[in-house]
């Protein structure tokens, strides 16, 4: 068995070889095309060969690549390898050698590390669909801001009957009104395309995973409809990833930072880290879930608002249910209020 570790960037790709017994055997920089891949391929001399790589917006193509070649390849979480991002004496060839070395200490078990997730591309295809759907969701709601704003400085006011701007009716209504006012005439119209890419994108969302059994599940909790099932589904894959609901919370940074320090145990605030997408989601469905739903997650939300106030209790809450979907998509058993 020999060790490649692989430093890859946009343009360029760095590859250190080493032997079994850690010896570095060479060196070598390629491009970062199929022409480079090719040439990595050639070095390797058809001996038995384990790759590894940082995770990357780069490191997906050569991932993909390795793998439909049956070629056993981890990409490793650059945020956990602190030992090449945190190096002060970084060079490309410095990383591809410290990667190899601890892929051999990582493979004869002598050290511990955090491998990266590579969805298929099937899998970030729905990921990417749910993501650009939260996208037009925040246009529409910034565009729908803006219009406001522009009326209220204007002192435009819409009818009882014409509240919603959502509605045709507001909107015809004040293209009837304020036809002279340029701006907000272009403004509502940006503001009826965005529903319109808003409604299509949304529709594409839940045409994806008919008849799954966890997105079944997911919508037994009250707030979680079709397409918010799917986007969480999206997101999480497969739960067997996640051994206990705090793996999962961590993954998307819904759990407190800890500090342990002079015996004593300080939680500070949430760690964010991971997609945002996921903790946007679930703080709207729980805010949804408990204006409709008088179950022990609300009643959970409403004993820690007395402690902490609004904001810091729907967090609090929607970590909670994070923790209940956990053990709904394992059981596969639906919400119990």
């Amino acid at each position: 068995m020999r060790y490649i570790g692989l430093d890859v960037h946009k343009d360029n790709i760095t590859a250190c070889f080493m032997s079994t017994g850690g010896k570095v055997l060479e060196n070598i920089e390629v491009p970062s095309d199929a022409d480079g891949l090719a040439t990595i391929l050639g070095h390797m001399n058809k001996e038995e060969h384990c790759v590894m790589m940082e995770s990357s917006t780069y490191s997906y193509r050569v991932y993909r690549h390795l793998e439909d070649l049956r070629i056993e390849t981890h990409v490793v979480h650059a945020a956990n390898f602190k030992v090449v991002t945190g190096s002060d004496k970084k060079t490309d060839k410095s990383d591809a050698e410290t990667i190899a070395r601890y892929l051999r200490l990582w493979k004869h078990g002598d050290v511990k590390l955090s491998m990266a997730f590579i969805p298929t591309p099937e899998q970030c295809a729905l990921k990417d669909i749910c993501r650009y759907c939260e996208e037009v969701s925040r246009k529409v709601g910034m565009e729908s801001q803006r219009i406001k704003s522009h009326m209220a400085r204007n002192c435009m006011v819409l009818p009882e009957t014409s509240k919603n701007l959502d509605t045709i009716k507001a909107m015809r209504f004040i293209r009837n009104t304020w036809p002279d006012d340029k701006t907000l005439i272009h403004r509502i119209g940006i503001f009826e395309q965005l529903l319109k890419e808003k409604k299509a994108v949304e529709k594409e969302v839940c045409s994806h995973m008919k008849g799954d059994p966890n997105v079944t599940l997911l919508e037994s909790i009250f707030g979680i409809a079709r397409q918010s099932g799917v986007q969480i589904m999206s997101m999480i894959v497969d739960i067997r990833r996640f051994p206990t609901p705090e793996h999962l919370c961590a993954y998307f940074g819904m759990v407190p930072r800890v500090r342990d320090s002079g015996g004593k145990t300080y939680h500070g605030k949430m760690t964010k880290k991971g997609d945002r997408m996921m903790r946007m989601i679930m703080e709207r469905i729980t805010l949804v879930h408990i204006g409709r739903s008088k179950s022990f997650i609300t009643r959970y939300y409403e004993r820690k608002v007395k402690e902490m106030g609004e904001k810091k209790a729907l967090v609090t809450a929607s970590r909670k249910l994070l923790t209940v979907i956990h053990a709904m998509l394992t059981k596969k058993e639906p919400f119990k209020a």
